[in-house]
Formats: C-alpha cells, sequence, structure tokens
C-alpha cells in the first residue's frame, strides 16, 4: 500500500501520479471518504499490520495536493479505530461536519465505547461528528432507532437531516436498507 495521490484526465483516458506536499497518511485500505469543497477527507482504515485499524482524520486538497492532519490515531479521542465504516459530509447552522457511522475493528486497544452504541462481531454502530472549525469529536445523543451494528455499507446523505444507508455486514448477515 503507498500513500501517493493518482489522477485519471477524463479527457485523454490517461492516469497521472502527482506528487503531493504535507503529511499524508500512511497506506491504508478500507478508509471512509467524503468531500467538502476542494477537500477530501479520509478516517480510519486498515493498514495490513495483524488487525492494525486507525481512527486519524486527514484532508487531502485538491487544488494545491496537501496533506493535512486532523486528528492523530489515538485511542484516547473520538471513534474507535476501525474499517469499513463510512463518513458523509453535513452543515448544520452554517458550520462543516464529519458524520462517521459504524465500521468494524478490535475492540482491544480503542477509544472508549460510545453510550447507546452497541458493539458486536468486533462491529458496532457508533456514530461520531468531527466539527470543522474546531477540530473536536463530538458524540451525539442519538434518539430513535440506530442501524444495527455494521460494516462494509455504503452511506449516501440525502439532505443535512438524513442519509441513506445500503447493504453492510452484519452479525446476522446482510443488512439491505436503512434511512438514518
Amino acid at each position: 500500500m503507498y500513500s501517493v495521490m493518482e489522477v485519471y484526465h477524463l479527457v485523454t483516458g490517461r492516469w497521472e501520479q502527482i506528487p503531493t506536499t504535507g503529511n499524508p497518511p500512511l497506506g491504508v485500505r478500507s478508509y471512509a471518504a467524503a468531500a467538502i469543497g476542494n477537500e477530501i477527507f479520509y478516517f480510519g482504515g486498515y493498514c495490513g499490520h495483524g488487525d492494525c485499524c486507525h481512527n486519524s482524520l486527514y484532508s487531502f486538497n485538491v487544488d494545491t495536493f496537501n496533506w493535512k492532519e486532523l486528528s492523530p490515531t489515538t485511542s484516547r479521542h473520538g471513534p474507535m479505530m476501525k474499517k469499513h465504516c463510512d463518513m458523509i459530509a453535513i452543515k448544520v447552522n452554517g458550520e462543516d461536519y464529519l458524520v462517521v457511522i459504524g465500521g468494524h475493528g478490535p475492540s482491544s486497544n480503542n477509544a472508549p465505547k460510545q453510550p447507546g452504541a452497541q458493539y458486536s462481531d468486533d462491529r458496532n454502530n457508533e456514530i461520531h461528528f468531527y466539527k470543522l472549525s474546531s477540530g473536536d469529536w463530538i458524540s451525539p445523543t442519538v434518539t430513535g432507532d440506530r442501524p444495527p451494528p455494521i460494516s462494509s455499507f455504503t452511506l449516501t446523505s440525502v439532505d443535512n437531516s438524513s442519509a441513506i444507508l445500503f447493504e453492510g455486514l452484519t452479525a446476522n448477515g446482510r443488512k439491505l436498507f436503512k434511512v438514518i
């Protein structure tokens, strides 16, 4: 796995490897990504060293090709270290937030469990917000039904108050569809 950026040119149909600046994340797979404006945000992932998962958050500016670490991997804050979660970007009262939901990761060496979340077969249904303006992780109070502990799903924003969670792996098999 490599921490490089490749750009696909639609007009020519060619890939080009572009040098980047800043602090790129360790080469990982199974991370979550979301975009706001000219920034792509990357959360978590798996680096291939045993059960090594991350809960770091990075941004990549597509205009300057610059990486920035926003929140390092640590077991003391934010979501648990995990892979196969998903993330969406939302705006609340004019503020940009990233929302990380679910995922799969080892129950050891992780952040404290989120109140109200469920953990099953190393999957979870945590919901965490990251406020871009302050750099703070927020563990929201969740009302209503959460999705089950789930990993490897697709999460798509519908508007600023709802998203569609589609497919995914649960302890009881595949979950097909959930509006949250």
